[in-house]
């Protein structure tokens, strides 16, 4: 980011202003020295200190060569922790801006770093509702309605998607501008506007309009569909419903985070985790894990039932395709009469008829249960 810029930035954050004055190099590197001293070694950013509160005034390196320092300060007490943390990561984060990418770019990609940390910040704190501060330059896009997305990467042997590289592909498939946002090296954040994604034409007839949830859903295959080949291993992606999110995006990707996590938990093959369709394993993740525990032990009163491979892939299949005997059947590759053994087999050594309403949703909070009671 441009200097003049990022110093006008601090000053809207601080709302102080800032005076400079030069120092030799050597005396910088010694009151850092002195700092990290005090601090225990613990400063926020590893890489090294860009702001020093040093006897009631914060100091922050602006510029540095072998013999100066060009120095910003301003009275400590006039700063907040809140400041101050805001403070070290501006400055560590325009240190590391890469050169050689043009000034559109990198400020783009400048601006959703931040973005992304201060996400972090607000998740770490606690405040879920918290609203997007005057600083970031796109505040005005999260004013509108807009559909957010979630796409963690876990390549084992290959780098993810760079900024560019997402953000271009991102654009193709929805076909305008969008906000996409790092958190972690292998986690992204997206909004997408509401008006790039279309749930019905209009002429069409009510009763042959997708619902939301549909039309989400067809969005996230679609889009899975162009990232997975970019980018060889494994990966997960989740949407959340429309919202406005000037106020509470920490608790948006809270909650697409824990559809991640639950869809990973209960349903491994899968990369694709729709809220939608996961509250009965939200409940289930709910209940303490010893409730959980003599729940099973009063159930089940043999494990090695639900440990049998043949025995949880008939069942899981048998629920998915919503308890058809038929259809079960078919996706099993197995004669239908095959598939009946197997479920008379089942309700023998459980007691428990899956062909029945009351029992069929008692063994599938089985099932879920088993996945986290181990």
């Amino acid at each position: 980011m441009e200097k003049q810029l990022l110093r006008e930035q601090i000053e809207r954050i601080i709302q102080e202003k800032l005076e400079t004055t030069t120092i030799p190099t050597d005396t910088w590197k010694q009151w850092l020295a002195e700092a990290n001293e005090q601090e225990g070694e613990n400063l926020i950013y590893k890489q090294g200190s860009h702001v020093i509160l040093r006897e009631g005034r914060c100091y922050l390196l602006w510029r540095q060569n072998a013999s100066q320092a060009t120095v910003l300060f301003c009275n400590e007490s006039d700063l907040s922790e809140r400041d101050i943390e805001w403070l070290r990561m501006l400055l560590w984060m325009d240190s590391q801006t890469v050169k050689g990418v043009s000034q559109s770019v990198t400020g783009d990609e400048y601006q959703a770093a931040l973005f992304g940390q201060w996400i972090l910040e607000r998740l770490q704190a606690s405040d879920m509702q918290a609203e997007v501060p005057d600083s970031f330059s796109w505040k005005n896009k999260l004013f509108s309605t807009v559909i957010p997305f979630l796409l963690v990467t876990e390549q084992s042997h290959r780098e993810g998607p760079s900024y560019t590289q997402l953000y271009k592909l991102l654009k193709s498939y929805f076909g305008g501008d969008l906000v996409v946002v790092p958190l972690t090296d292998k986690e992204w954040f997206f909004l997408v506007p509401e008006h790039l994604t279309s749930n019905a034409d209009a002429d069409e007839e009510e009763d042959n309009k997708e619902t939301m949830e549909e039309y989400l859903t067809s969005y996230c295959h679609g889009l899975f569909e162009l990232l997975a080949p970019q980018w060889i291993g494994e990966s997960h992606l989740s949407v959340a419903y429309p919202t406005a999110p000037i106020h509470g995006i920490p608790a948006i990707v809270s909650r697409l985070r824990e559809t991640i996590y639950l869809g990973r938990t209960f349903h491994i093959p899968e990369s694709i985790h729709l809220p939608w369709e996961l509250h009965l394993e939200h409940l289930v993740y709910s209940i303490p894990d010893e409730v959980r525990k003599q729940f099973m032990q009063r159930v089940v009163t043999k494990n090695d039932n639900f440990t049998d491979v043949e025995t949880m892939t008939t069942l899981q299949t048998f629920f998915q395709y919503n308890c058809s005997v038929s259809e079960t059947a078919k996706r099993l590759y197995i004669h239908r009469n095959t598939l009946l053994y197997r479920l008379d087999k089942i309700k023998q050594e459980t007691g428990l008829d899956v062909r029945t309403f009351s029992d069929a949703v008692l063994v599938k909070l089985i099932l879920l249960l088993y996945k986290v009671t181990k």
